[in-house]
């Protein structure tokens, strides 16, 4: 579940000390991380919120794709108050923190395009140039349906660095929810 987190800091700590020519694949990196973190995410809370099946059987599962995804990010949108999150998640005030900073990303839908591109696996990954100069990391792939899909993330010091703000924050509130969740069904 950390794996994410850890490639992210990993990446983070070298990518601005790099060659230029490398920033493109490891913000590629990143991106697939903030990605993978961001569906692990979506998988136990898709796993907590429904106990249709035992949480264990349904984290056994694969990671959401983008229909799961776009209904897991509509139903965090909808929330208003972080207590209606754990209240969805059966889960006690001890994940409020995480609630509340869930709450305040604002718009886990942002990442749509993104997890349609990576659902399937890695990309084709390019670098074009917007009309104000700025590198652009293109990524082009396939979907399940056959489409072409494209997603552009601009090459910025400021994007490079909230990818791996973004699955660091994904790992630590999936860790604390199903810690939560595992506290609450060991008695603690």
């Amino acid at each position: 579940m950390t794996k994410p987190q850890i490639v992210a800091d990993n990446v983070l700590t070298g990518i601005f000390l790099t060659d230029a020519r490398y920033r493109t694949a490891l913000t590629a990196l990143l991106l697939q991380e903030a990605v993978e973190a961001g569906r692990r995410l979506a998988l136990v809370c898709i796993a907590l919120a429904g106990r249709t099946v035992p949480p264990a059987r349904a984290l056994a599962r694969p990671l959401p794709n983008l229909e799961e995804w776009r209904t897991f990010a509509e139903a965090v949108g909808g929330f208003e108050e972080p207590r209606q999150i754990l209240d969805w998640l059966h889960v006690d005030q001890s994940a409020l923190q995480s609630a509340e900073e869930m709450l305040a990303f604002g718009g886990l839908s942002r990442l749509n395009a993104a997890v349609r591109m990576l659902e399937d696996g890695p990309p084709e990954v390019s670098v074009e140039r917007d009309e104000a100069g700025t590198a652009v990391l293109v990524l082009r792939s396939y979907t399940r349906a056959g489409e072409r899909a494209e997603a552009r993330l601009p090459l910025v010091d400021d994007q490079i660095i909230a990818l791996g703000d973004m699955a660091g924050d994904f790992v630590a509130w999936t860790r604390d929810f199903l810690g939560a969740y595992l506290d609450a069904r060991a008695g603690r």
